[in-house]
């Protein structure tokens, strides 16, 4: 089940793509709003639902209606970073590596009982796509002892609230390179918009560059691959690729196609 959510969250492509990317044997069933979640849910007998990257809250009364509950994957290690933008908040942070959460659904956000987690290093991500591998790696190695212990009828672990934060969406403003900022930090700006969860449709990190507007999509704090040579707060940066900023749909392709840019 899906629902159009809030716009651009996760980049330009409609729902519609997804309906049409969809295996041939698979349905789709698209709610108008949430409060049609358990009535349409209910139709369908459900034992178990399973959801990951849904953009709206599930309410209590869809939650009840799977006789063993709703799994949520969350790519944090909860309790860090709960919330819609974990993986931009993660690059954001130079954190070295991506973790992981399947934990049972509650009333509150990503707070329920977890059942599995796991982490994989972030070194050598060069690329969106590189760090969605990453994660799909990390969430199918985990999904089976997830539902093992579902199967058991086992209630997971619950969270402490030490070392608990919240991912938020980015701050319009974060959208912008400031160049007087360090190069670590401009650098760690570029790579946490890769795959950042957004809101009405702000995406960054975006600049002026021979006098043409463009996304940043790829920088390096050395000169090993070459690219234009730029000052920050602190020293060089190096940028190896951008795209215009005039066409969004063109920085979503870029972003995440292992050749991608200019």
């Amino acid at each position: 089940m899906t629902t159009e959510g809030p716009r651009g969250r996760y980049g330009d492509e409609p729902l519609s793509a997804l309906i049409d990317a969809r295996p041939a044997h698979l349905d789709v069933l698209v709610a108008s709003e949430p409060r049609r979640f358990a009535e349409l849910l209910a139709v369908l007998e459900p034992d178990l639902a399973i959801s990951g990257g849904f953009p709206l809250r599930i309410p209590e009364d869809a939650l009840a209606v799977p006789r063993h509950g709703v799994v949520n994957g969350h790519p944090a290690r909860l309790p860090r970073y709960r919330g819609p933008n974990p993986i931009g908040w993660a690059l954001r942070n130079g954190d070295t590596e991506l973790g992981f959460s399947f934990h049972r659904m509650d009333a509150d956000l990503d707070t329920g009982r977890v059942l599995a987690q796991g982490a994989a290093p972030l070194a050598g991500a060069e690329r969106g796509s590189k760090v969605l591998e990453t994660l799909f790696g990390v969430a199918t190695s985990l999904l089976p002892r997830a539902l093992e212990r579902v199967e058991a009828g086992e209630a997971g672990d619950p969270q402490s609230e030490d070392g608990a934060s919240y991912a938020g969406f980015f701050e319009p403003e974060y959208a912008e390179i400031d160049w007087t900022r360090s190069a670590e930090e401009v650098h760690r700006q570029v790579r946490a918009w890769w795959v950042a969860a957004t809101r009405d449709g702000v995406r960054g990190p975006l600049a002026t560059l021979g006098g043409e507007r463009v996304f940043v999509l790829r920088t390096r704090l050395d000169a090993a691959e070459g690219g234009t040579r730029l000052e920050c707060g602190d020293g060089p940066i190096w940028v190896l690729e951008t795209a215009p900023a005039r066409s969004r749909s063109a920085h979503e392709q870029a972003r995440l196609e292992p050749d991608g840019g200019s």
